[in-house]
């Protein structure tokens, strides 16, 4: 039903992006949601939840925290994003 991308590997979680497969959407309207850790202290690491409803607005959040070779590797096929 979802799509999962790692954007970046951290010490003790990894970053990841959820796109809901063609004919799916998540709870709410949401097309995608991008969990985020932060470093908290050596055991854990603070969440950070964000979702987002549009292709555009992912995209441009997308390019301004992560670097253009991760941007280049996500592959929307068969998602709800490669309309």
């Amino acid at each position: 039903m979802t799509t999962n991308f790692i954007l970046s590997e951290n010490t003790l979680n990894d970053n990841t992006l959820s796109i809901a497969n063609k004919g799916y959407i998540f709870k709410g309207g949401y097309v995608a949601v991008l969990r985020e850790y932060t470093y908290l202290n050596s055991w854990n690491d603070k969440e950070n939840i964000l979702k987002f409803r549009s292709k555009k607005r992912l995209l441009k959040y997308l390019d301004k925290k992560y670097s253009e070779d991760v941007i280049c590797e996500l592959d929307f096929t068969d998602t709800v994003l490669s309309e």
